[in-house]
């Protein structure tokens, strides 16, 4: 039950925060993206506002030229084509820098990212208590001072602009729709290149409390970091027992390969080595099996068992024993004495062959 009740203290691990990921929960500030929105928008449309105006004259002018046309549908599918096609070379470059923007915005934030998880509906979005709850929470309340600082800020910038260009602003009954269009599209631009400016700051630190929200909605107890590495690492228990397996599968082949061995060298009661040659095959005698106690006492019944001559050696036994490793071949300080006792065991079998053939 203590467990229960632990509190989050511990920073979010990399698994956790990949699996909020593939939910679709990642540090995102939508103001960031709608300030560059606005900000490149706002300078395409100021240097190509007067190329825009130029084809939506030109569209006027082709309209006016064809009311007197005699209606029928050659000259309908005439005039919708002219529209249509030279409303495109207007709104698609606007479509296309307000998708490119929105995705690189995306992508800047939170990197390549694609979870249908996200798509999925959700029913706790219908829950009114749960909608109730989230208006008077810790974020709602931010975001209410986030909405009142940009007002404000919006507010004071227009004023500032306004009370500068008041002068201007009074003469302008005097200048021509020209210098009149200018001025204002000029004003405009200033204006909101300003505005973007402080909201692209204000969305940068937007960005910073979402990031640290973000981790701290994800922060764990520890006893989920311990859950975690016990999913991740595999169960303690688990592992031990899997090693024991595994130790006495490699014990069993181990014993298994005794019985082809040339050798048995012995301590004799706490050591035994067995040992193979192949001559031509190998570059030097193999240590196929060794042990202690238990074990080596398993090797000498192996052994016994498959007529694998035992020899009695204290020095070598416990050389081969602490300074080769099982499947090893034996180092070249032992080639004179193993050499020796291969010659003496290879005539031991050869007497035996002689008596019983």
């Amino acid at each position: 039950m203590a467990d229960t009740f632990q509190e989050k203290t511990e920073q979010p691990t990399e698994k956790r925060l990949e699996d909020a990921k593939k939910k679709g929960q990642v540090p995102q500030s939508r103001e960031l993206t709608t300030c560059f929105l606005i900000l490149f928008l706002t300078i395409f449309l100021y240097f190509s506002l007067s190329r825009g105006f130029e084809e939506m004259f030109k569209i006027y002018s082709e309209y006016v030229r064809n009311i007197n046309l005699d209606v029928n549908m050659d000259n309908i599918q005439e005039i919708l084509h002219l529209g249509f096609f030279n409303g495109l070379k207007i709104i698609l470059p606007i479509f296309g820098i307000l998708v490119t923007i929105t995705i690189l915005g995306s992508f800047l934030q939170t990197g390549f990212m694609w979870s249908l998880e996200a798509l999925k509906f959700n029913v706790e979005v219908l829950n009114p208590l749960k909608g109730i709850k989230k208006l008077f929470s810790k974020r709602s309340g931010v975001e209410v001072l986030k909405a009142i600082l940009k007002i404000f800020i919006l507010g004071y910038i227009a004023y500032s602009i306004i009370v500068k260009e008041l002068p201007e602003l009074l003469s302008l009954h005097s200048k021509d729709v020209n210098f009149i269009v200018q001025y204002m599209g000029k004003t405009a631009f200033i204006l909101t290149l300003k505005v973007c400016i402080v909201l692209l700051f204000l969305a940068g630190l937007d960005f910073l409390f979402q990031w640290w929200q973000h981790r701290k909605d994800l922060m764990m107890t520890p006893q989920e970091i311990k859950e975690e590495y016990k999913e991740r690492e595999g169960n303690p228990l688990v592992k031990s027992r899997i090693r024991s397996i595994q130790r006495e599968m490699a014990r069993r082949r181990m014993i298994e390969d005794v019985k082809t061995a040339d050798v048995v060298v012995t301590n004799p009661t706490t050591y035994a080595v067995a040992l193979t040659y192949k001559a031509g095959k190998m570059p030097a005698p193999q240590v196929v099996a060794k042990g202690a106690g238990f074990i080596a006492q398993k090797i000498k019944d192996v052994a016994r068992e498959h007529r694998v001559t035992i020899v009695e050696n204290k020095p070598l036994a416990q050389a081969l024993f602490f300074s080769v490793k099982v499947g090893q071949f034996i180092p070249e300080k032992f080639y004179v004495v193993v050499a020796e006792l291969l010659a003496y065991v290879y005539k031991q079998k050869n007497r035996m062959g002689l008596l019983y053939g």
